[in-house]
């Protein structure tokens, strides 16, 4: 992943963004990202994963042209009602990169990328150029998952 100043606070990162065009490269928003616990927690219109989920480190980058990128480690299952696929990302077997902006319907998905794929052990990169539009106003990127050739819920996502 490219080198930006990293912002500290996820929630700055929000508000610096909200407005039409960001100054700099220094602006680009950059995120780490957090797993999803399966408490139910929908992100605007993505709904929340099924069961709990670990990370052991995964980031986002977005710039206002569009540019994507985002990277995941050690994505897998955290929870022992699996079984023996505790530890695994079971049979999700890819990932999709969504970015979600508040506007005047809350919060919604903007622009998405196609799915690619996640290892057995958790791990994918993507990188995508995406259509967002003119203004983004505290946006949010989640990793959603492909099950059974289908997009879901959300398995990683920036500060919400």
């Amino acid at each position: 992943m490219k080198c930006f100043a990293r912002i500290v606070a996820p929630a700055a990162a929000l508000l610096m963004f909200g407005v039409a065009g960001v100054a700099s490269a220094d602006d680009d928003f950059e995120s780490p990202l957090t797993a999803c616990l399966a408490n139910k927690t929908a992100i605007g219109d993505v709904p929340s994963c099924g069961k709990i989920w670990k990370l052991k480190s995964g980031e986002a980058e977005l710039s206002e042209n569009g540019s994507l990128e985002v990277e995941v480690q050690g994505l897998v299952l955290n929870d022992t009602t699996v079984g023996e696929y505790n530890g695994t990302p079971d049979g999700v077997d890819a990932v999709a990169a969504a970015v979600l902006c508040n506007g005047p319907g809350g919060l919604k998905v903007v622009a998405q990328t196609e799915p690619v794929a996640l290892s057995k052990t958790g791990d994918a990169k993507i990188k995508a150029k995406v259509s967002l539009p003119k203004t983004c106003a505290g946006p949010i990127i989640v990793l959603r998952e492909r099950y059974e050739g289908k997009i879901g819920g959300w398995l990683a996502a920036t500060g919400f």
